[in-house]
Order: C-alpha cells, then sequence, then structure tokens
C-alpha cells in the first residue's frame, strides 16, 4: 500500500474504530472516486478477533460512509444552478411519481458495491427528503460495511484456525483474497445486473451475477496462459 493507502492504513491503524470512520468517511466524501475503502476494513478485521469490536467496526465504518454520501449529495445540491429549469422540473417530477423506489434504489446503491455516485449527485440536485436519503443510505452502508467485516473476521479464523496463523501471514492472504474480490467487482456490469433483475426478477439477476463472476474467474486465470500462447 502506498500513498493515499498508506494514509488510509495508518489512520485505522493508530486509531482503531474511530480510525474506521474516518477512512469510511473520506473513501465516500469526493464525488465519483475509487477509493477501496472496505479492502482497509476487511484487513482491519481479519486482525481484530473480538465480536463486540467488529460490531462497533460495522456501525463506525457504516456511519462514516453515510455521512460521505452526505457530501456528495450536497455536491448535487450544489451543480443545481448549473441545470437548467425544464430539467430540474422533470427530475422533481420523477422523485414525486416514484418515491418509494427512489428510497430503495438508495439503499440497494449503499448496500452493493454500485457505482452508486451516479445516484446520489442527481438526487442531490433533486432535493430528494435528505432524511430518507440518509436513513437508506445509513441502513445501506451497515450493510455493505458488515459484509465486509464479517469476511475479513471469518476469512482469518479459517486461516488461523481460531488464531494460530501469525497476523503478518493472514493480512497478506486477506489483501490478496480483498484484490481478487474487487477485481471481479469490477469486471461485472451492475448497471445490467439491475436492469435484469427489474425485468425478470431477483433469480435472474443473481443468475447473471454469479455468470459475470465465473467469468472474470476464468479470465484472470487463464490470462497468463494466453499469454504464453500469443507469444
Amino acid at each position: 500500500m502506498t500513498g493515499v493507502g498508506d494514509i488510509l492504513w495508518s489512520m485505522i491503524s493508530q486509531y482503531g474504530v474511530f480510525g474506521v470512520f474516518l477512512v469510511s468517511l473520506l473513501g465516500n466524501a469526493i464525488p465519483y472516486s475509487t477509493i477501496p475503502y472496505l479492502i482497509f476494513i476487511i484487513i482491519y478485521s481479519g486482525t481484530v478477533q473480538d465480536p463486540m469490536t467488529n460490531v462497533l467496526i460495522t456501525l463506525a465504518g457504516g456511519l462514516g460512509a453515510a455521512i460521505g454520501k452526505v457530501i456528495v449529495y450536497y455536491f448535487g445540491v450544489g451543480i443545481r444552478k448549473l441545470i437548467p429549469d425544464d430539467m430540474k422540473r422533470n427530475m422533481e417530477v420523477f422523485v414525486r411519481i416514484s418515491r418509494q423506489s427512489v428510497f430503495l434504489a438508495v439503499f440497494l446503491f449503499a448496500a452493493l458495491p454500485l457505482p452508486d455516485d451516479i445516484l446520489y449527485v442527481p438526487l442531490g440536485a433533486m432535493r430528494y427528503d435528505l432524511v430518507k436519503f440518509f436513513i437508506a443510505l445509513l441502513a445501506g452502508k451497515i450493510v455493505i460495511t458488515g459484509t465486509a467485516v464479517y469476511f475479513g473476521y471469518t476469512v482469518s479464523w479459517l486461516i488461523g484456525n481460531g488464531g494460530k496463523v501469525p497476523w503478518y501471514i493472514i493480512v497478506p492472504v486477506l489483501i490478496i483474497i480483498s484484490l481478487l474480490l474487487t477485481y471481479i467487482v469490477a469486471k461485472i456490469d451492475w448497471a445490467k445486473a439491475v436492469k435484469i433483475t427489474e425485468e425478470k426478477g431477483l433469480w435472474s439477476g443473481a443468475k447473471y451475477v454469479l455468470d459475470q463472476t465465473i467469468k472474470a474467474l476464468a479470465d484472470l486465470f487463464l490470462w497468463p496462459y494466453r499469454k504464453l500462447r500469443a507469444r
């Protein structure tokens, strides 16, 4: 980890749970940024074997991420002045018509590894209800942070067989697994997954994600072989 990664990891290492809050806030506060803050939470959770501390990590990370996205929301509010009046009216009508589905969309985009700023910036420009936005956002961010914490904790326990393997072996393994998951997430067309789910149902959407995951893994492991054949 270099540059930004060093800074984020030093925050968590030095401040613990509060560091997780800060890292989650910074990782979500910059519009359209791709800071992989969850990787650091996964790694840190793998070094913490106290369940109560992991609960605090989940809550702190979820809260920090939610506050960061509120900043993104206000970025959308700020650019509202640049949007033509007719576009503003159309956006406001859309929010009124789809009030319940917008709340669900905010939750899903927060709870899943989706590019959520493409939704949150326009919602800020539309002045979508901030309280509803924050409630859906906080719930979703707690879900995705809790998933990351549970993953880090579980993998660490399995590798260490209850703590028999030292942290300097567990941490590199967690980094490798986290990078692998990040690669898979980046390879999946999440917009298409959402569209398939809306049109054909949850099972079809899940099947598409699974198919894309298998394809991404196959491409990754076959890449050295293809490079050799190309020579």
